[in-house]
């Protein structure tokens, strides 16, 4: 935290200044940009939340997920809105979407298999 007074001379102010500018300089990192072109992913679920959370389930590799019916939830953060939740089908653009949330820096969460590989589905 930094403040100032009336007590403060101009000269500390400057140094102040001088060093948040430093700081910034030092330390700013290339602003990322997190652009979806496409409309928002509206989820189809064919199985209750509930029934998926607690069914059978088999680790699939993530490409080969489009078609399942996922088992687990798969949240990016920033911002922390699931892109997968239980019960859901999983499409192509969803995997599309994840892999490109993970390329912009967003940490994902949720999933038991943390390198993305694979994804836990319905065993059918």
């Amino acid at each position: 935290m930094a403040y100032i007074s009336i007590g403060d001379r101009i000269q500390d102010i400057e140094r102040l200044v001088g060093a948040l500018a430093e700081i910034s300089r030092l330390y700013s990192k290339e602003e990322k940009r997190f652009e979806v072109d496409s409309q928002m992913l509206l989820p189809h679920v064919p199985v209750s939340p509930q029934v998926a959370f607690y069914a059978d389930k088999v680790n699939v590799p993530i490409r080969d997920a489009p078609g399942c019916i996922s088992g687990e939830f798969v949240m990016a953060y920033p911002p922390g809105i699931p892109i997968l939740s239980p019960g859901e089908e999983i499409t192509d653009e969803i995997i599309d979407y994840i892999q490109y949330s993970v390329e912009k820096g967003c940490s994902m969460q949720g999933m038991e298999d943390h390198t993305l590989k694979t994804l836990n589905v319905l065993k059918m």
